[in-house]
């Protein structure tokens, strides 16, 4: 018992039989939609961090420093904005899922009367490579 006397131990009933619609298209890269919750929030901590950075606290900093922090976190904030652009931007998958899967078809439902992981003995049985 907790808060209340209300017990937070709950348990969702498994799905009887239905099985979750699988997403439509598989994603490339970070740009495909839908884009994700934490890849919003890493992008606009990066502008509020930048704008409070450059617009707020180097502009109080002595004279004699502000060139040299705005080098230096003007320099750390490029190369992180460049490693950041660059993840975005690959495509993850494995070398054998890229050259067999096609992109633009949907992705295929996951049997599990047939197999217990989508993933075994380094096999994937959705794309049907070897991983």
């Amino acid at each position: 018992m907790d808060l209340c006397s209300r017990s937070w131990r709950w348990v969702v009933p498994e799905a009887k039989g239905k099985q979750a619609p699988p997403p439509r298209l598989s994603r490339v890269n970070g740009w495909s939609r839908p884009l994700h919750s934490f890849q919003v929030v890493a992008w606009a901590m990066l502008f509020i961090v930048a704008v409070a950075n450059f617009g707020i606290f180097i502009p109080f900093l002595p004279r004699s420093w502000k060139y040299v922090a705005y080098g230096v976190t003007g320099g750390l904030f490029s190369l992180h904005f460049l490693v950041h652009l660059i993840a975005v931007s690959i495509d993850p998958a494995e070398a054998n899922v890229r050259l067999k899967k096609n992109y633009p078809e949907p992705m295929p439902t996951f049997d599990r009367s047939k197999h217990t992981h989508v993933v075994q003995k380094q096999y994937c049985h959705l794309c049907e490579v070897t991983v």
